[in-house]
């Protein structure tokens, strides 16, 4: 079983890889107009949110390559979502971002990142809140 998931790792990271080298083709995505979030995508956001309040670029990357979301997109919804905790002013919303604020970037590594996808993909396919896992900006 050790072995299965090592080759699983393996070829997830050399599938990114091959995506990072042929470059982010801003086509890809949907240019000029702004569009809302998948219900996986916002769990997969705040689910990392929980993790690092301040993700890595590189975790940001390997996280738009797995939920198909721009970088630029995740880098601002991490700002947006910091804003609104100290907005709120709540006690335990200011501490756990004060806490956060004291670390640099983290990185978090490309399984744990598969790993949380793939447990909100099954737990919003459960619950019937989303039929489509990833939709073809195309």
């Amino acid at each position: 079983m050790t072995s299965e998931r090592t080759k699983n790792l393996r070829e997830l990271e050399a599938a990114l890889g091959l995506l990072k080298l042929s470059g982010f083709q801003m086509n890809r995505y949907c240019t000029g107009k702004q569009m809302r979030k998948t219900r996986l995508q916002t769990c997969v956001l705040n689910r990392i949110f929980e993790i690092s309040r301040f993700p890595s670029s590189k975790t940001i990357v390997d996280l738009a390559l797995l939920i198909n979301v721009h970088p630029k997109s995740i880098q601002k919804w991490f700002q947006n979502t910091r804003q609104a905790i100290r907005k709120k002013g709540s006690t335990k919303g200011a501490l756990l971002l004060a806490e956060s604020e004291e670390h640099s970037a983290v990185d978090i590594p490309l399984p744990i990142l598969a790993d949380i996808v793939e447990i909100e993909r099954r737990t919003v396919s459960k619950f019937g809140l989303e039929r489509v896992f990833l939709q073809d900006s195309n």
